[in-house]
């Protein structure tokens, strides 16, 4: 079977655009087979080299999705739920804006099941983060009942996916394994494509492209997961989100087409801030900005950065008619107490309250 992967890495090495079907079945089989990682390394390489179009990051989606655990997600409403993840990896390292994100728009009435994960380049990923008010983010593949119990009990839950994968999908681990091993990093549909697919159902999504070379691709493949409207975007300069230091590039998807158009921060009511206003410090910097935005005792750009992303999950699923409404909606969650309190709800429910307060003392006025 390893066979068939040789003659689709022969294809990409001759720059050849291969179908869904393709990329699928190769990467089915090296999930499984490849026990060496070879073909993993060389597939992987050969297709970023090339340039991966929507249908190749769909076909990797669907394999993906055949090693990701469902999730009874009956009474989960899809048109007002979003996962508000996106790509990582900008070069601009901010604090954790996403998670923050995610608290202020379930804050709102929008169910937000958010991936976690560990940090890869900066100080803090969601995880790390959470782990420091005692939050236990659990993982999908053990505990599915338990994720879902989170989401409907507060109207947010953290969790990433299995890390550990059983046996029968050792070609996958023994690559991931052997990346970390010899740190021969570059960049590999897992950097696009890690939170794309969600167990959960949901119409609309947004999502933060650390390279804005693929803001169209990556818009043209949620189209093809069934996602009914979204944004994708890039802030200029380096960002994965919303930018509030200069102009954000952003394709708007719907089921009729994609539109494209470039946005400022003063065009949604916001400051035009510096690079040194939103660059995380250490995690310590990273707890202390989470807490400040969330407790309204932040009121300069890492506020305006969270509110801009806010607004996009906002109006990606129509709680407003523009992003400048929606910052106005974000910022009137933070300043009612909704946003803290929603967070407080989550932390008495799988987390730690003495740890909370404890981090609330030390940072907070």
């Amino acid at each position: 079977m390893l066979q068939t992967v040789a003659s689709t890495i022969r294809k990409l090495s001759e720059r050849q655009d291969l179908s869904t079907e393709e990329i699928e079945e190769a990467f089915d089989i090296c999930i499984r087979e490849d026990r060496e990682s070879y073909y993993f390394f060389t597939l992987t390489l050969a297709l970023h080299t090339k340039g991966e179009t929507s249908d190749e990051l769909l076909g990797f989606c669907k394999s993906m999705k055949k090693i990701t655990p469902s999730v009874p997600t009956e009474g989960i409403d899809p048109k007002s739920t979003i996962d508000v993840s996106g790509t990582g990896g900008d070069l601009i390292k901010t604090f954790n804006v996403s998670t923050t994100v995610a608290f202020l728009v379930a804050s709102g009435g929008v169910a937000v099941p958010k991936q976690a994960f560990f940090a890869v380049t900066g100080y803090t990923g969601s995880i790390e983060l959470l782990q420091s008010f005692g939050i236990d983010v659990p993982t999908i593949s053990r505990d599915p009942k338990r994720v879902v119990e989170l989401l409907k009990k507060t109207n947010v839950v953290t969790y990433h996916l299995p890390l550990s994968l059983p046996e029968e999908y050792s070609g996958m681990t023994n690559w991931i394994r052997k990346r970390m091993e010899i740190g021969l990093n570059y960049i590999t549909p897992l950097h696009f494509t890690a939170f794309a697919y969600s167990p959960f159902p949901m119409e609309g999504r947004i999502y933060g492209i650390f390279d804005e070379r693929y803001i169209r691709i990556l818009a043209e493949l949620f189209q093809k997961l069934g996602y009914k409207k979204g944004l994708t975007f890039h802030g200029v300069g380096g960002l994965d989100e919303i930018s509030v230091i200069g102009p954000t590039k952003i394709c708007e998807f719907t089921e009729e087409g994609i539109k494209e158009y470039t946005i400022t921060p003063t065009d949604i009511g916001l400051h035009r801030a510096e690079v040194g206003d939103i660059k995380a410090t250490s995690k310590e910097g990273n707890i202390k900005d989470f807490l400040k935005v969330l407790y309204a005792q932040a009121t300069g750009p890492k506020r305006e950065l969270v509110l801009a992303n806010a607004a996009a999950a906002f109006y990606t699923v129509g709680k407003v008619k523009g992003l400048k409404e929606g910052v106005e909606l974000s910022a009137s969650l933070i300043d009612e107490g909704k946003a803290s309190r929603k967070f407080e709800e989550y932390v008495a429910e799988c987390g730690d309250v003495n740890k909370l307060n404890e981090l609330k003392s030390r940072f907070l006025e």
